[in-house]
């Protein structure tokens, strides 16, 4: 391999599907010159199909909402209608790109395709979310609009109190942009949905996937009910109690009727599914598999925000591992209460090797 050929391969392991005008303007080459270099490298085997898809290629792609949030940490018990001592902190967020971030933090490479807007939060997030390794080339940046923004207010303990969001720049999201985004979705080890999108999008992915496990935030109960058509193409779902009884339409009055819940899930084709349900813990269950409950790992509640999106982002993780689903359940936990425990929304300690630590301790 000569050293231009070197050049092109490093550039298309950052991004497999760099299109050849691109690498030229980067190289001030010609693109007929990167296309015979490209032709070159797939006689030698380096390269392989459309998408300029490398044999070592194991990617990850997450499609969803990315924000910035404004959240309010009261010192004292809240006096409404009121001026309340505290602090106010500005970090990045979104469901879809908090899932990205923890991904890449755990080590997986990570593409997030989204919406975001040309101006002050959205320069922010896209520089944040690089540097925390998630590639941003698919993100869609939309001139003349606002970035979405979630701002919510959380109590002495860490529990959100009430939350605005304002995320209308994700409904731009449409089957003609994600089209963009085809071979790299198609050519995934495994793509993560969050329901912030519109039913025109969630329709275009499950219809556009293919073969590729398909995992599913279901972002709230309010959002929740999107994806009721197409229980059967999702592999893992991750619901809270709630969300899990609006979908299954199910009436879940205590713990014991979580079970019958489990099965409706099964039936319409979901093959794995975790409910979170507090400070019970996590129950989860695979179709023909285990089932059972997973306990709380005990934490020092500081900010409940991101703990879902990394709970997902650990069972994605503990999958692609080989984990048993219980394992997966455990690590997701793990990386769950490393969220918990920062006022940050993506955890910037968060690894492979500190989820480990605290799953060991426990054990």
């Amino acid at each position: 391999m000569n050293q231009r050929e070197k050049q092109i391969l490093t550039i298309i392991r950052q991004d497999p599907f760099i299109q050849q005008h691109v690498i030229a303007e980067m190289l001030g080459i010609t693109r007929s010159s990167v296309a015979g270099y490209i032709m070159t490298l797939t006689q030698k085997g380096y390269i392989k199909g459309k998408g300029y898809l490398l044999s070592e290629n194991n990617h990850v792609v997450v499609v969803g909402s990315c924000n910035m949030d404004v959240t309010g940490y009261s010192d004292k018990k809240l006096v409404y209608e009121d001026s309340n001592p505290g602090k106010i902190r500005c970090t990045p967020g979104g469901v879809g790109r908090n899932i990205a971030e923890n991904l890449a933090l755990l080590g997986l490479d990570t593409y997030l395709v989204s919406m975001i807007g040309d101006d002050f939060y959205g320069a922010q997030l896209i520089e944040h979310t690089r540097k925390a390794g998630v590639n941003m080339d698919h993100c869609h940046v939309i001139k003349g609009d606002s970035t979405s923004t979630y701002l919510s207010l959380l109590d002495q303990s860490g529990e959100m109190v009430i939350a605005i969001n304002d995320m209308d720049i994700i409904n731009k999201l449409t089957p003609s942009l994600l089209n963009e985004s085809k071979q790299l979705i198609q050519h995934a080890k495994l793509l993560i949905i969050d329901c912030n999108l519109q039913q025109d999008a969630l329709t275009w992915l499950f219809n556009n996937a293919g073969t590729v496990p398909i995992f599913v935030d279901t972002v709230s109960a309010f959002k929740s009910h999107k994806i009721k058509n197409w229980l059967s193409y999702i592999h893992t779902l991750k619901p809270n109690r709630l969300e899990a009884e609006i979908l299954s339409g199910i009436k879940i009055t205590t713990n014991d009727d979580i079970p019958k819940v489990v099965d409706w899930f099964h039936q319409q084709g979901v093959q794995r599914i975790a409910i979170s349900a507090g400070a019970d813990g996590v129950y989860y269950s695979e179709i023909d598999g285990d089932r059972g409950w997973s306990a709380p790992i005990p934490t020092d509640i500081i900010s409940v925000t991101g703990a879902g999106d990394a709970m997902l982002a650990g069972l994605v993780q503990g999958y692609l591992d080989g984990l048993s689903f219980y394992q997966s359940v455990r690590f997701g936990q793990a990386c769950s209460a490393l969220t918990l425990s920062s006022e940050f929304t993506n955890n910037p300690n968060l690894s492979i090797n500190c989820v480990q630590n605290i799953l060991e301790s426990l054990s």
